[in-house]
């Protein structure tokens, strides 16, 4: 009788141990589980997160500034394209079976606001005199034909004119080439407006200055 008692107790005792084992691994699985999922959960909102970061300034990611007289860059190459350019004239090539070749001198003519501005950034007089601004810093010079047909409007030297009046091809040659006294003003110390169309020059304006 006894027996069967002690029997049944270490049954029970078994039982029991097999319970709080199993009760031990199923806690043990759940820790793990909820552990790896806890870790991923947080990997992946780390990575969906948008990044705040600046990235560290430098040069090439400030705006650049052009050097005065920034509305006016210097064109780099010999040829300018059409267009309408601020020039002094200084000498005549070619004409000799070929197209007659103006030479010239790139400037650049302000007025206004803009003068006094431009003025100001290069450390000279303002207001400016007669509200005129000329720059004329490159001594590069370039050359262009002229069209078989061109017009020319010019001041006579002494004629107190402020109005430009024509003048013939044949006239504005022979000044340019030196070929010939004329009445046209001295070249070094006259400005032009040439318009270039075609590759070529089909206009030739004087500018006035008081």
């Amino acid at each position: 009788m006894s027996e069967g008692r002690h029997t049944r107790g270490a049954e029970t005792r078994r039982r029991r141990n097999v319970i709080i084992v199993a009760a031990i691994v199923v806690g043990l699985l759940v820790f793990v589980v909820g552990y790896v999922l806890g870790s991923d959960g947080g990997e992946i909102a780390a990575s969906s997160s948008p990044s705040t970061t600046t990235p560290p300034s430098s040069a090439a990611d400030s705006p650049s500034r052009s050097p005065e007289p920034s509305s006016s860059p210097e064109p780099s190459g010999d040829e300018l394209p059409d267009g309408k350019y601020f020039v002094r004239l200084t000498d005549l090539q070619g004409g000799q079976g070929g197209p007659h070749l103006i030479r010239y001198d790139l400037a650049y003519y302000y007025t206004g606001d803009e003068a006094n501005r431009i003025a100001a950034s290069r450390g000279d007089e303002t207001p400016v005199p007669n509200d005129v601004y000329v720059v004329n810093d490159n001594p590069k010079l370039r050359v262009v034909p002229l069209a078989d047909r061109f017009t020319v409007q010019y001041l006579p030297e002494g004629s107190g004119l402020t109005d430009t009046v024509p003048a013939s091809q044949d006239q504005f040659l022979v000044w340019l080439g030196e070929t010939q006294q004329t009445d046209f003003p001295p070249k070094d110390s006259t400005y032009w407006w040439i318009t270039i169309n075609g590759g070529e020059v089909t206009t030739i304006d004087q500018q006035y200055q008081p």
